[in-house]
């Protein structure tokens, strides 16, 4: 790979930041990382009725949110800005002037409904309705009261190049008509813009989705005509829904922005998202970043459409949720916690997201589990539940469990491991009559979280307390 490469995330900011859009930023970013190169945010802002500076915004928070951190762009400046295309206004006209003073562009002041009824007319007529020019007016920029937009002319031939994913495509250019670069009120269609400011930021490689392959053959002739080679291409498939139709709202969350507030973590998206167009060769699919640094390439890229399956990416984000350091694992379930969280001191908390960090594939997960932490009488409904809890056995362990309890009782979570040991000897009773009967008595479910920890979590006290009500109920 060349000493100088150099990619980049161009997002429009007319909206969130989709999943899409997130999941080429990504790749973006790791190829970049992954090949010492530069990754540069470019805000492609032309389309001034859609576009708003509250979308910008969102979308840089989303994209730090993930860790995509980039070199250069709007907030940081640098030597090819600026960053925002509404703000390179003067170069696009420079460079449209430039093309049609060496004859490569031309004044043009055909309506749209003229190009319309002219297509239809050839359709009908049998002939191409690729349009090369026949009604654009002189090509004089002042020549009428209204200025005219600027019309790039097509050459005979093709378009031909190398794809890093697909392989070799070529495109004749008996398909394509001469093309606006410049509209008449003077902004840049996105063709002429992406071709301008590719060359002047210096990319050297553009990986976006498939749908932009019918925008690489216009491309191309820009680049040639702008004064040489473009950068190389790499057109990743669409992600897809589970109907296999194109990946929107009907398929439940698409942005950036809902995946954050139900709880993913951004390494699991970055993960999830990896996968959607490149695999590891050791074929595991739970990595964190370092992996997916030291193992992205260009050449395992896929070819086929990939599929978003949300389970998945929960499973992934379990993995991930329980991978995290003890101490980043509590500050972000304290977010989704709330107020709740503030009824345990720091050590209980630490210990309330342990033992629920196995139970939880997302982070807004942890409330549906607080209450077995709290302490309170719980209300038992489950009839097997309550007929375990009849069992003379059980009432032999919680009642010798809440005698040891006050008496000696610990509160961490290594003696109330121990406890079971010394009670479930005394007792001669083990396996399901051992264990089940505590749960019930102080969660009131058969199911939940690591129980000697929640046990630490409420006290040896307040166990014992627990206990004996649930014997003498």
């Amino acid at each position: 790979m060349s000493d100088k490469f150099r990619v980049r995330f161009a997002p429009s900011p007319t909206g969130m930041l989709h999943i899409g859009n997130a999941r080429t930023a990504v790749l973006n970013w790791l190829l970049a990382r992954r090949y010492g190169g530069t990754f540069i945010l470019r805000i492609e802002d032309t389309d001034t009725e859609r576009s708003s500076a509250g979308s910008e915004v969102s979308i840089l928070e989303d994209l730090r949110w993930l860790g995509l951190e980039w070199d250069e762009g709007p907030d940081l400046g640098g030597k090819h800005g600026p960053y925002r295309q509404s703000e390179r206004g003067e170069l696009y006209r420079a460079q449209a002037g430039n093309l049609v003073e060496r004859g490569l562009a031309y004044y043009c002041r055909l309506s749209d409904e003229r190009l319309e009824a002219f297509r239809a007319e050839s359709l009908a007529a049998g002939r191409s309705p690729v349009y090369r020019g026949q009604f654009s007016g002189p090509n004089e920029k002042d020549a009428g009261p209204q200025p005219p937009a600027v019309r790039f002319k097509v050459p005979e031939g093709e378009s031909a190049w190398r794809d890093l994913v697909k392989g070799e495509v070529s495109v004749s250019h008996e398909t394509i008509g001469d093309f606006i670069l410049l509209r008449a009120d003077g902004r840049p269609t996105y063709n002429f813009a992406a071709a301008v400011d590719d060359r002047a930021m210096e990319i050297t490689h553009v990986v976006r989705g498939d749908d932009h392959l019918s925008n690489t053959p216009r491309q191309i002739l820009l680049h040639a005509a702008l004064g040489g080679p473009g950068p190389l291409f790499a057109h990743i498939p669409l992600i897809l829904g589970p109907d296999h139709q194109r990946l929107s709202k009907r398929h439940g969350a698409t942005s950036v922005r809902e995946f954050r507030l139900a709880g993913y973590l951004p390494e699991a998206l970055i993960n999830y998202l990896s996968l959607l167009s490149w695999s590891s060769p050791s074929g595991d699919e739970f990595l964190e970043k370092e992996r997916l640094l030291a193992e992205i390439d260009f050449e395992r890229l896929g070819k086929s459409a990939a599929v978003f399956d949300q389970t998945k990416l929960r499973w992934l984000n379990g993995r991930h949720i329980r991978s995290l350091d003890p101490d980043r694992l509590a500050g972000l379930l304290r977010v989704f916690a709330a107020e709740r969280a503030g009824s345990f001191d720091k050590q209980r908390w630490e210990l309330v997201c342990l033992a629920c960090r196995e139970k939880i594939e997302l982070l807004s997960e942890i409330d549906s589990y607080l209450d077995v932490f709290s302490g309170r009488p719980p209300e038992i409904e489950d009839p097997e539940a309550r007929s375990l809890l009849a069992a003379d056995e059980a009432r032999r362990v919680l009642s010798l469990m809440a005698s040891i309890l006050r008496e000696a009782g610990k509160d961490d979570t290594e003696a109330m491991k121990a406890l079971f040991k010394t009670v479930g000897q005394e007792t001669g009773v083990k396996g399901k009559l051992l264990y089940m009967p505590v749960r019930i008595a102080l969660t009131g479910s058969m199911h939940g979280p690591d129980l000697p920890m929640i046990m630490a979590v409420l006290g040896a006290r307040r166990c014992a307390e627990l206990l004996e009500a649930a014997v003498a109920g």
